[in-house]
């Protein structure tokens, strides 16, 4: 869950990294570049591209600049420190190297030949990423990071509150209006957002369709930049609204609970953690559009639209004012 947005040049490429980092990363591959691109989309200020070396040997490189917002650079950072922990069953591209200048901090991985999966989520697409979440939570449990941060602390800055500010919102109405409705019940649950988040797996927590490749044989997690500790079952939580937000066939409720970690979470903390990760989402949908992303809010605006749908289909029998 990333830090308020920051500004950065537009239409950013391989060619805009700095000769001299360029040179640093083709020492620490060991060998030549011979191609670059840079494929489109992303909602992080930063330069992404796909390598091919002169050996035969592709890689993926995403590189920034404190220039482009210091929360960048300390998220790659980070990414970095968790990637060397993460044990080779986490359905993750392999690390090669990392470059830190103090300025521009570069991250090299394996290039997966993958695709995103289905936007409705059809075929087998969505029971293989369940499969593979619930392989990465064996393989993260107990927690393999040193010093890594609880979900209860990395969360309380951005969740908790926001339906009590939405409801002074003019937009809300228009935007949500189930939300409107049942404001008061929304904002009574909110506080109660981290009842059941402790636990002991390092979750990803950032977990949509354009962080997931699927191979023939695989399916990959990528962009593990805000991981943190707590219940197995908030993977799913902060996952199937993505879901939601883009098709309606599925029953994500009924999904949720088909998965261990599902069953064995405590309703009341779904809820609760649904609530509020629904006012995060619906919040950072009204704001103005990044001129360095401008699918963002549409994808904000769908995840918040998910866990709207999902809380409905949790909570039928709310009725507005109740607690």
């Amino acid at each position: 869950m990333p830090p308020p947005d920051s500004p950065r040049p537009r239409g950013l490429s391989w060619p805009d990294v700095p000769g001299t980092v360029r040179r640093a990363i083709t020492d620490s591959v060991g060998a030549p570049i011979v191609s670059a691109q840079s494929p489109p989309g992303g909602f992080t200020p930063g330069v992404a591209a796909r390598l091919v070396l002169a050996d035969g040997r592709r890689c993926f490189v995403k590189a920034a600049s404190a220039s482009y917002g210091d929360w960048v650079t300390t998220a790659y950072r980070h990414e970095a420190s968790v990637n060397v922990h993460l044990p080779p069953a986490v359905p993750a591209p392999r690390m090669w190297t990392h470059i830190d200048d103090g300025d521009w901090v570069c991250l090299v991985f394996d290039d997966v030949a993958g695709r995103f999966p289905s936007p409705s989520w059809d075929g087998d697409d969505l029971t293989r990423v369940l499969d593979a979440l619930d392989r990465s939570a064996q393989a993260l449990t107990p927690n393999p990071m040193p010093a890594a941060a609880t979900v209860r602390h990395a969360f309380a800055a951005v969740l908790g509150g926001a339906w009590k500010r939405l409801g002074e919102d003019p937009a809300l109405p228009d935007a949500d209006p189930w939300a409107a409705e049942h404001l008061p019940a929304l904002i009574a649950r909110e506080p109660h957002w981290a009842d059941g988040v402790d636990g002991q797996t390092l979750l990803h927590l950032d977990l949509r369709r354009d962080n997931i490749l699927l191979t023939p044989t695989e399916v990959v997690f990528v962009d593990w930049a805000w991981p943190a500790v707590g219940a197995a079952w908030l993977d799913l939580a902060c996952f199937l609204p993505s879901v939601a937000g883009r098709t309606l066939s599925h029953d994500v409720d009924a999904v949720f609970s088909s998965r261990t970690a599902g069953r064995a979470a405590p309703p009341a903390a779904v809820d609760a953690f649904l609530i509020a990760l629904a006012g995060y989402w619906r919040t950072n949908s009204l704001l103005p559009v990044p001129s360095y992303a401008p699918l963002l809010r549409r994808e904000q605006q769908l995840a918040a639209d998910g866990a709207i749908h999902w809380l409905q289909e949790r909570a039928s029998d709310w009725s507005s004012g109740s607690t």
